[in-house]
């Protein structure tokens, strides 16, 4: 759908925008406070015994479990209309399964776009910790997601967290934006997801991540990128390294092979599908001078209050 200019910086596009990205703020608000209320105020009071690894361990999975939930029912609550599509107009309704065919190809594409964005944001790590060798500055620690070793620890980075990051950002963001061209609505949603992350390295893994999501969501359906989404974070959460030795030597061998063989074919069909793609970008792109919404007041306030979260990784005694 084509807008004119006027249509798209005065009341279109530019105000969509704002409103949406005020929905952002207010849901990773909701979450980081949460969190840091319940870590550095509730649970000590609650547990005034508790040693610093019981409250940064199995408590903490708890605090940051509800975080999530309270900042979910504020999602649920505020969206409702629109996530189980009763919306007014229509034209913003989360889209839990298009018309079009998930196939097994495709999932593999997708997969193997995701271990692709792990290797690109590893090198970036590698790279910014040896910029910052011999400067003083404090390398931010990558966060440990094969740490999920606890049950609720597992119930949030499979279910919970994709769940909700799915609902938030490709659910409600880009589909609320996607009346304004699908190529703008899914890097929008990619660039503030990936900013919601608040660090350098896990956020350019996420926007590159939310660029593949943003695809499976737009064509196929909601239902399929929080598919995606929870076997990428499955992968992703040191069951295989802590099961795998445990398991016959022919058994290890075979599921190693077989990752192998989905990588390949994955890799393969993603250079097969890349004028596809190419082409798919040229025929969604968005009417000229939309990127200029970007301005709105509170697309720049979430972005850089990610980013000061995300520099905060440099500040000892912070991060």
């Amino acid at each position: 759908m084509r807008h004119s200019s006027g249509d798209v910086h005065d009341w279109g596009v530019r105000r969509a925008v704002n409103a949406l990205s005020a929905f952002a703020f207010i849901y990773v608000a909701i979450e980081t406070l949460v969190g840091l209320l319940g870590g550095k105020v509730v649970l000590p009071a609650l547990f005034p015994h508790a040693s610093k690894a019981q409250l940064n361990g199995p408590l903490g999975d708890w605090t940051v479990v509800t975080s999530v939930v309270l900042a979910l029912l504020f999602a649920l609550i505020s969206q409702w209309p629109v996530i189980v599509g009763h919306e007014r107009h229509g034209q913003d309704q989360v889209r839990w399964v298009t018309a079009r065919r998930f196939s097994l190809l495709a999932l593999i594409i997708a997969l193997a776009c995701f271990f692709l964005s792990q290797l690109v944001a590893s090198a970036a790590d590698s790279g910014l910790g040896a910029i910052l060798s011999g400067t003083g500055l404090h390398p931010p620690t990558s966060p440990d997601d094969g740490g999920m070793e606890t049950p609720i620890m597992l119930f949030y980075g499979i279910l919970l967290g994709p769940f909700a990051e799915e609902l938030v950002f490709r659910g409600v963001i880009m589909n609320g934006l996607r009346r304004f061209g699908r190529v703008f609505a899914i890097i929008t949603s990619s660039l503030l997801f990936g900013f919601m992350h608040g660090s350098l390295v896990q956020g350019l893994f996420g926007f590159i991540s939310g660029l593949v999501l943003g695809y499976l969501a737009m064509e196929y359906g909601l239902v399929w990128s929080l598919l995606v989404h929870m076997l990428n974070n499955a992968f992703s959460s040191g069951l295989l390294a802590k099961y795998m030795p445990l398991a016959p030597e022919v058994v290890r061998i075979g599921l190693g092979l077989l990752m192998i063989l989905v990588l390949l074919i994955g890799v393969v069909g993603l250079l097969f599908k890349i004028r596809t793609l190419r082409d798919y970008c040229r025929s969604n792109r968005a009417p000229k001078g939309i990127y200029a919404s970007w301005r709105a007041p509170w697309f720049l306030l979430f972005c850089l209050a990610c980013l000061l979260m995300a520099l905060s990784e440099f500040v000892p005694g912070l991060a």
